[in-house]
Formats: C-alpha cells, structure tokens, sequence
C-alpha cells in the first residue's frame, strides 16, 4: 500500500470564495489563495519524493491543521490550549481550509481530488503554525 505524509509549516488558511470578472465575465481564484496553494505545492514537490497517485486509485486523506495560539493568551491558557483540552473553535472553517489543501495537491499527489474516498479533518492549537498531511490508498 502507498502513502505518504508531510506537515507543511504554514499556517492554514481557508479557500476564499471565488471572484467575478464582470468585464469578462468569468470566475477567478483570489490572489491570497492562489499564493497559499502555490505555497503548499512548493513544499509538497521539494519534500515529498513519491510518483502522484493513478486516477482510479481510491485515497484515504487525514489533515490537521495546526492553528496559531492568540497573542494575548496567558501561559496558562496556552499549556491548555497545547494539551488539546481547549479547541479552535473560531474562524478559518475547517471544510475551507481543507479545500485550499486537496485542491493545492491536484495534478501533484493525485490526479485529481475525486480520488478521495474519506477524509478526516481536526484544528488543535500549535505554538507554530502547521498543515499536516497524512494520503493512503483507501483498502
């Protein structure tokens, strides 16, 4: 069975909302998010040394994304926050930031992100910032 993980030390963003040319009258990808997926396929290329998975392979994706801590917060509710006893509950979505990944990794990890069969996906608090990735082939 193939797989791979990375954790990419970025920290996570969602995928905005697509913007509207009216002039010519199409969709496009905002600039912050195509910055953010350029960024996570850099990585990807320069750490990962796997072939892309064949298109009709079935893949399983785990993600965690490892939330900034609030500047403000005491030590003590940081030492919480890292024992995983207080979650992220606040913004970026967990479904946006998931999407700006899986979408990020098409053409490179996978052919395309219709392979994912399950994807499993949680926020913890991190004292530096992360996107972790774990990819198999779904048995």
């Amino acid at each position: 069975m193939r797989k791979f993980s990375l954790t990419i030390p970025i920290k996570p963003e969602p995928k905005q909302r697509p913007g509207f040319s009216r002039k010519r009258k199409k969709a496009y990808t905002p600039k912050k998010t195509k910055d953010y997926e350029e960024k996570i396929s850099d990585y990807f290329l320069s750490h990962v040394k796997v072939e892309k998975f064949d298109k009709d392979v079935p893949l399983v994706v785990n993600l965690i994304f490892g939330m900034p801590i609030p500047k403000s917060t005491s030590k003590k509710r940081v030492k919480v926050m890292l024992e995983g006893a207080i979650k992220p509950t606040k913004k970026p979505d967990i479904d946006n930031m998931q999407k700006a990944v899986l979408d990020a990794l098409n053409g490179l990890a996978w052919e395309d992100d219709s392979q994912i069969v399950k994807v499993t996906a949680e926020k913890e608090y991190a004292i530096n910032p992360y996107v972790h990735l774990y990819v198999h082939e779904a048995i």
